[in-house]
């Protein structure tokens, strides 16, 4: 999950937007959870979420898209079903 946290994060990078230090904020708590012992998959997932709820609303989201996709996916197969919400961001909702 880690390296998924990194790719995310680096697909994010490039989006326009004025949220840019709260995408990474989000990210940064995902990634301390992380590295808990034993992390606690809704505080993750909590975070990933308002992660991506920011990156939404940036300019340049739309195409960024489809380098998002496959982390999200595998975000929300690791986090389990309580989030496989946050798939609607990227238009995959199962």
């Amino acid at each position: 999950m880690t390296a998924e946290l990194k790719a995310l994060r680096e697909a994010l990078a490039s989006l326009q937007t004025p949220d840019r230090r709260k995408i990474d904020n989000a990210l940064d708590e995902a990634e301390d959870e992380l590295k808990k012992p034993e992390p606690d998959k809704n505080e993750v997932g909590k975070a990933v979420d308002r992660a991506l709820d920011y990156a939404k609303k940036a300019d340049g989201f739309t195409k960024a898209i489809e380098k998002i996709k496959p982390r999200v996916e595998k975000a929300a197969a690791w986090l389990g079903e309580n989030w496989y919400k946050i798939l609607g961001v990227v238009k995959l909702m199962v």
